[in-house]
């Protein structure tokens, strides 16, 4: 059983250090309703799986759920006020989500606490979002961590080459997912892909490491027309990280592949070796917006509360 004293404890801490950090770069805090339409999430479907919503209906017979997002309901909200944002718009939030698992060690209530950034799609942005979560996780004390930076586009990329299937296309993102090239070999070569566009997918999708290292390595490779700006731009936003002093945190993983289906662009995550889950992810969902009628280009992070603060406290332990 949880802690209330704790879990209180956390949250005000988690709510200090964003709003000293991140209102002076010019973030305010967001408060969202509990509740939301399930159209929303229906239209969505590659968003959230509907199994894992937790519904209800309300006097009128409308079905409600639960919050499962804080992304879409914050995008709604803007899209439904401005098609067309004239300026930039930046946002913090701590707020509860709610999704069933078949996993039951999960819960079904989880914090989050993040930042978005709604502006014009641009490296600059994408670096902006990944240096204050590198700041965030700073300041709450866990300073041994990772930001591993991948992109949407290059599997986006190997399904446009392939024209997949959606039972193939989620067992080619399974054979990524686990790291499993000689699968992934086969199966391309099973679906008579030509012999170099065989080896760019491979050495791309199962590309990670040491940043550098990596960038270094696609120069020496021939890359298409739509790949070779994917990695161009993965490399630019490293650089901007690299010059506000936190390279030393970021390494790359050009096959990552991440649970929620809207990121478009560059998409990240971020490890701590004291704990085996993310502690946060976030990316690049440009298209989100449209479904809301607007066009609202964007950018954010979410952090796992629970996660930070079990990493936080098995380091700790480790220290003694």
């Amino acid at each position: 059983m949880s802690n209330p004293f704790q879990s209180a404890e956390e949250e005000y801490e988690i709510r200090e250090v964003f709003r000293n950090s991140f209102l002076p770069k010019g973030y305010r805090e967001v408060n969202l309703p509990v509740l939301e339409s399930y159209e929303t999430y229906e239209s969505l479907k590659t968003i959230q799986s509907r199994k894992s919503l937790l519904k209800l209906i309300d006097q009128t017979g409308n079905i409600l759920v639960l919050r499962p997002d804080v992304t879409i309901p914050l995008m709604r909200e803007l899209a439904t006020s401005v098609e067309n944002l004239s300026e930039e718009v930046r946002c913090w939030y701590v707020q509860s989500i709610f999704r069933q698992s078949d996993d039951r060690t999960i819960p079904t209530e989880q914090r989050q606490a993040g930042v978005e950034l709604f502006g014009k799609q641009s490296a600059e942005n994408d670096a902006e979002v990944i240096i204050l979560a590198c700041l965030a996780l700073i300041e709450l004390g866990l300073h041994e961590f990772k930001i591993e930076l991948g992109h949407a586009g290059i599997l986006h990329e190997l399904n446009r080459i392939l024209h997949l299937t959606e039972k193939e296309r989620l067992q080619v993102k399974s054979f990524i997912q686990m790291k499993n090239s000689s699968e992934l070999a086969n199966f391309l070569k099973q679906n008579d892909v030509e012999e170099a566009t065989r080896e760019l997918l491979l050495e791309t999708v199962f590309s990670y490491g040491e940043a550098t290292s990596v960038f270094h390595r696609f120069r020496e490779i021939p890359l298409n027309k739509q790949m070779s700006p994917i990695i161009q731009h993965i490399e630019r936003v490293f650089e901007l990280v690299v010059a506000s002093g936190y390279g030393n945190h970021v390494t790359v993983d050009l096959g990552m592949v991440n649970e929620m289906d809207y990121y478009s662009g560059i998409q990240f995550q971020g490890f701590s070796t004291s704990i085996g889950k993310p502690l946060l992810m976030g990316g690049r969902y440009d298209e989100v917006s449209q479904k809301f009628g607007a066009q609202l280009p964007a950018v954010g992070f979410a952090c796992d509360v629970e996660a930070i603060f079990m990493a936080k406290s098995n380091k700790s332990r480790q220290v003694e």
